[in-house]
């Protein structure tokens, strides 16, 4: 039986993805392995062809962006491994990072998730897990730019220096790996996420049924963020509704709203700083949060 199942979603990215699958293919060492790749309607699609014929991937090619969680369902659905590997196309292995969680996974059976250590290009470390699960305590903490997190966690709140494994909140799902048999037990993605926050929500399924997600910093990758999705804002016309979606679908009604109520007061406290300090990125950021908020809170209480 195939090891593990690397699952990377593709869409206009085929450059990038064809570096990923190639340190891949140079790193990977210690288990067996297959790579899907599913490709949301790409409008060029020659470079994943060649990509095909050199490295034997299989692809799965759509009819249409269907997004992140359901892409990766496609995945899923075609994947013969023991373990499944949900790849970022803007990512490269540094070490075997495939045989590094495939490994811990099966030393460590209370464990349904895991994920490495991701850095730039630059080797400086990038977001690779939180501590907590979004809802109001989360929301809180961001009010106090995280400060008691900090203390606790130190230099390793959202990436491992500890040289151990670590316990998390849930691992961002540019290198996320769990079992099959996890999947089949929680189910698979939920498809009413499009980007961002589907990963964080199969965590929350996977912790409910008792396992652990750890952060295992011996798996290195560069994380090349924001490559395929573009600038700031455009990254929060995903991530807002995205956000609500992941509440409603987790958290209680009065917990949404204390969420939702402290969102909107650090929305409020932070554009009033940033226009004190004359900052007109930053304050267009937050005001089209603040925006996007109270748009998504009458939705909630309508």
């Amino acid at each position: 039986m195939i090891d593990v199942s690397i699952i990377i979603v593709n869409y206009n990215a085929s450059a990038l993805l064809v570096e990923a699958v190639r340190s891949v293919v140079d790193l990977t060492k210690g288990v067996s392995y297959e790579l899907i790749v599913v490709d949301n309607h790409s409008s060029d699609l020659s470079l994943l062809l060649d990509a095909q014929q050199t490295y034997n991937l299989r692809l799965i090619r759509l009819d249409d962006n269907l997004g992140f969680a359901r892409a990766n369902n496609e995945g899923i659905r075609e994947a013969r491994g023991r373990h499944l590997f949900f790849l970022n196309p803007d990512t490269r292995l540094l070490n075997d990072a495939v045989s590094v969680l495939s490994h811990f996974l099966d030393a460590n059976l209370e464990v349904g998730a895991c994920g490495g250590n991701l850095s730039n290009a630059q080797g400086a470390e990038q977001f690779s897990y939180w501590p907590l699960l979004p809802g109001a305590r989360m929301e809180w903490n961001e009010l106090w730019s995280n400060l008691w997190l900090r203390l606790r966690h130190r230099s390793s709140l959202k990436f491992n220096h500890t040289g151990r494994p670590k316990e998390v909140g849930y691992i961002i799902g540019a290198d996320l790996m769990t079992r099959a048999e996890v999947i089949r037990q929680v189910g698979p993605f939920s498809d009413d996420f499009f980007l961002f926050y589907e990963e964080t929500e199969l965590c929350y399924r996977i912790r409910r049924h008792g396992y652990k997600i750890i952060s295992v910093p011996q798996a290195h990758i560069c994380h090349l963020e924001s490559q395929t999705i573009g600038s700031m804002l455009e990254r929060q016309t995903y991530m807002m509704p995205s956000r609500q979606t992941y509440l409603n679908k987790t958290t209680s009604r009065l917990e949404h709203r204390l969420a939702d109520a402290i969102l909107t007061l650090n929305c409020l406290l932070r554009l009033l700083f940033f226009t004190l300090t004359a900052n007109k990125q930053k304050q267009e950021f937050w005001r089209y949060r603040l925006r996007h908020v109270k748009v998504e809170k009458l939705k909630v209480e309508s």
